[in-house]
């Protein structure tokens, strides 16, 4: 019997920890994503094109389709302008196989309303293959400041 519960004790500290280790892992799948981010914060358009691949597909409420990875960098690149001083803080980052679940929220102010504070909730779901983003799903509200 208590060989048993040793058992069984034993396979719920493995199943805790693989499950731990594919939430948080520093994989890289999730170092991915985070250099993204990290180039985000740089307003490092050119570095953020290099992290999505060449097919690489963006689909959020602005753009509900756009394809490649130029495309998707001359998004940010006019975000930059539009949001001088940027920034994506992250919530939460989690990983299931080869997606990646962020949860941030992006700050800044308006560079025609420098008075006036941007913060938007966001929720993207990467999916990553051979180091880039190949798919990026945005979810956020337009409507927000």
């Amino acid at each position: 019997m208590k060989a048993e519960a040793a058992y069984l004790i034993a396979l719920f500290f493995l199943a805790s920890a693989t499950a731990f280790a594919v939430k948080h892992g520093s994989d890289d799948t999730v170092r991915t994503v985070e250099l993204k981010f990290a180039a985000f914060d740089r307003h490092d358009a050119t570095a953020i094109q290099g992290i999505y691949a060449a097919d690489a597909v963006l689909h959020s409420p602005d753009y509900p389709n756009l394809v490649g990875n130029a495309p998707i960098s001359d998004t940010y690149r006019r975000l930059f302008e539009a949001i001088p001083d940027a920034k994506d803080e992250i919530q939460s980052l989690d990983r299931s196989a080869d997606k990646v679940y962020a949860q941030f929220v992006l700050t800044g102010h308006w560079k025609a309303a420098p008075d006036q504070a941007v913060k938007v909730r966001i929720m993207s779901v990467y999916t990553v293959k051979d180091g880039h983003i190949v798919e990026d799903v945005t979810y956020y509200d337009r409507k927000a400041p």
